[in-house]
């Protein structure tokens, strides 16, 4: 009989957390012996079309649809009755004060009377977010599942706060990197017992064959060529690459930065961009299905993070056999070996253009970089053990 496995998430919107579900679930479901079942929160995002033919895709349901998760203020407008609509703003109006008090157990607690059961025993359940969001309290409270399992994919964790009511229903917790489970084992002492390293799946070839797909952004042969992928927020430092940028311009420096990804922080990058006088250096490419073109075509890899769970970017360039100058954080420490397949730096914008600077120039050190990743192992398939191992507890 095969083994029954849930793994939950939002949405499949764009994101490295996202990218990497896919890739977890593709290499999954080559197993015959399993049957997989995605449970999302709103059946939308640009990566539904990569969800695996034989994965079963649900949808979490509500009892009463005015609870709903993703529901807006502005959805009043759905309802006709003066009655239902000041239902609707009483709901929407106690939800928001328990957010404005971070009481995020209520906040929860009330949405979650409002969702159905799912009616099916797995044998894993898999919370895949992580992040302190909603869908952990449903595959903590309305999953019924042998063994139950939450991904972390960050060495900051203080959102654990947030579902900390439900941490008991978590058999495992499965950090992306050594650096997060340190994180979670000093930070959450109670947590240590479960916790276990699970790296992220690289789909090394798919992910070679898609950078042989043409783009049409013109690269600069007179120039070095700069990426960097990721969110547009505050996390990944993008305004940190942007003082870094007006550092290499200041110097004389000739480059052009490439940025690719969306976020909250899209308008105000773009305005301090334009501060800085630096739009004929950095262009803001949007959100991409297929980075690796981009990244395949680059000079070099860029990632001035504040803090990382692995730095799923970081190991596409690698693969792609591009030379990384990342932040000097844990999680990173874990792929690039400073002068060996990759550059660390200390996150500050002078050292970081004075890295760039300096690299660009050590034409061996490069070479010798090239060299060492295209021996690099990429293949960590072998992390499926720990599934199946758990599920045999």
């Amino acid at each position: 009989m095969k083994k029954q496995i849930l793994v939950a998430i939002p949405t499949l919107s764009s994101g490295g957390v996202e990218v990497s579900l896919i890739r977890f679930i593709t290499e999954l479901s080559k197993n015959k012996d399993l049957s997989i079942d995605l449970l999302l929160l709103e059946k939308t995002g640009m990566y539904l079309k990569d969800v695996p033919k034989n994965v079963h895709i649900i949808e979490v349901e509500y009892i009463d649809k005015m609870y709903c998760y993703n529901n807006k203020m502005s959805d009043i407008k759905n309802y006709k009755s003066i009655l239902d609509k000041l239902k609707y703003l009483n709901i929407r109006l106690k939800l928001r004060n328990y957010v404005n008090k971070s009481n995020w157990e209520a906040y929860y607690k009330l949405i979650l009377k409002y969702v159905k059961d799912i009616n099916k025993e797995y044998d894993l359940a898999i919370d895949w977010h992580g992040y302190g969001h909603f869908i952990s309290t449903i595959v903590a409270d309305k999953v019924k599942a042998k063994k139950k399992a939450m991904w972390i994919h960050d060495e900051k964790n203080d959102w654990l706060i947030r579902v900390s009511y439900w941490l008991n229903s978590f058999d495992k917790l499965f950090c992306v990197s050594k650096a997060c489970k340190a994180s979670i084992d000093n930070n959450h002492a109670s947590l240590k017992d479960k916790t276990s390293v699970f790296y992220n799946l690289l789909d090394y070839q798919n992910v070679r064959n898609k950078a042989n797909e043409k783009i049409k952004t013109n690269y600069h042969d007179y120039e070095l060529n700069l990426i960097t992928v990721g969110r547009l927020e505050w996390q990944k430092g993008y305004d940190i690459a942007i003082d870094i940028a007006k550092k290499l311009k200041n110097a004389s420096f000739k480059y052009h930065w490439y940025i690719i990804g969306g976020g909250t922080q899209e308008k105000a990058l773009k305005a301090l961009v334009n501060e800085n006088g630096l739009t004929n250096e950095i262009t803001f490419l949007g959100v991409k299905p297929n980075p690796f073109p981009y990244i395949k075509n680059a000079d070099f890899y860029i990632q001035p993070s504040r803090h990382e769970g692995y730095g799923l970017a970081i190991a596409e360039a690698k693969i792609l056999g591009i030379v990384c100058i990342a932040t000097n954080l844990d999680c990173i420490k874990e792929q690039i070996t400073e002068g060996e397949n990759g550059f660390l730096c200390e996150l500050d914008a002078t050292t970081f253009a004075n890295k760039i600077i300096n690299v660009s120039k050590d034409k061996k050190q490069i070479t010798k970089i090239k060299n060492n990743l295209t021996k690099e192992n990429f293949d960590y398939t072998n992390e499926f053990k720990k599934l199946y191992e758990l599920m045999e507890e």
